[in-house]
């Protein structure tokens, strides 16, 4: 989901920032006879990406945030446990550089165009939303959970895993998958769960799933 939200944001922030060079430096466009800051319905323009960045991150951060509200009601689940140190630790990494580099894009767009900073200040403001989610996050509310229903891992990435139609779970040294009917696979890293919990988090799928129908595989 998160990998998926920062691949669509790049895709569109090089066209703006192509967009806001022409306007903010006024360069000329020969071939449609103008200069930048005379292009038409600017304002249109930085509208537009303005709600297409607020549309992804509003859909991203409400989703996160519901599923650290839902991991964190432990009392729901059979079984839920912290993420590992090592992934909480690469959560910090990423989740720094990411609002890292959100907050030097929208600098940098404000530094540029002298108007229009729409799109600017909503990648700004889910900058700092980026990091009060990390800052929660890491007292201890970064989980993995089993209940009767799912799976679920709550972290940067919010993974939901549901047992109905499963059938092949492999716990892998790199990933656990989560295979369907249909040929539906969902998967989330390995290193989410603590190796001390491995096991633990193996019996539970067992005890949940029906034995019958879903085959459990090893290979970590």
């Amino acid at each position: 989901m998160n990998s998926f939200t920062n691949s669509l944001l790049i895709f569109f922030t090089i066209p703006l920032m192509c967009f806001v060079v022409y306007v903010g430096y006024d360069v000329p466009i020969d071939f449609m006879h103008t200069t930048g800051k005379e292009i038409p319905y600017q304002e249109y323009i930085f509208l537009g990406f303005g709600l297409v960045y607020f549309m992804l991150l509003v859909w991203r951060s409400i989703r996160r945030w519901m599923g650290l509200l839902i991991v964190n009601k432990t009392e729901r689940f059979k079984w839920n446990m912290l993420v590992s140190k090592s992934r909480s630790q690469r959560i910090l990494v990423y989740s720094l550089l990411e609002s890292g580099i959100m907050s030097t894009v929208a600098f940098a767009m404000y530094v540029v165009s002298d108007t229009n900073h729409l799109p600017g200040i909503i990648l700004y403001v889910f900058s700092i939303e980026g990091l009060i989610f990390l800052l929660l996050g890491l007292k201890n509310k970064f989980r993995v959970g089993i209940s009767s229903k799912a799976v679920i891992v709550s972290d940067r990435e919010v993974t939901i895993a549901y047992l109905t139609g499963l059938r092949q779970v492999t716990i892998g040294n790199e990933s656990v998958y989560f295979d369907y009917i249909n040929d539906l696979q969902l998967s989330f890293p390995t290193d989410c769960i603590d190796e001390q919990h491995i096991e633990s988090f193996r019996s539970e799928i067992k005890n949940v799933v029906d034995r019958d129908r879903v085959l459990i595989r090893n290979k970590y």
